[in-house]
């Protein structure tokens, strides 16, 4: 399984903290971008993502330079989220949990409808 390396709210990184710090949450990527540095390896990306995806208003999270081929913009996410902070929290495997309740199912089956709109316009072109 792989990790990121830094907060979204401090400078801390998953490994200054216990696993058992965290526990997961459904989320999904809204960028992930190469890093501005030309040397960096092109799996090298800077991540933003949403978590907390049944809440009127979603969490964002960021973590950068991670080395991560599989993540891509649009893709659904687990995210670990710090037990005593909801705001600390890290990129944690590109999927779907298996758990998710109603609110989270229905707002992931619209992304991915919506993405995979997206990808039927840029086709089409």
């Amino acid at each position: 399984m792989s990790f990121g390396l830094s907060s979204c709210e401090s400078k801390k990184r998953y490994s200054d903290y216990n696993e058992s710090d965290f526990y997961e949450v459904q989320g999904f990527i809204e960028s992930a971008i190469p890093t501005s540095d030309p040397f960096d390896s092109p799996t090298e990306k800077d991540i933003r993502f949403k978590y907390f995806l049944d809440r009127d208003n979603p969490i964002s999270g960021m973590e950068n330079d991670l080395e991560m081929f599989e993540a891509k913009t649009g893709f659904p996410l687990i995210v670990l989220v710090h037990k005593d902070d909801e705001n600390i929290s890290f990129y944690g495997r590109v999927g779907i949990l298996e758990n998710l309740n109603n609110k989270e199912k229905e707002f992931l089956s619209e992304h991915i409808k919506n993405q995979m709109e997206l990808i039927d316009q840029t086709e089409s072109k």
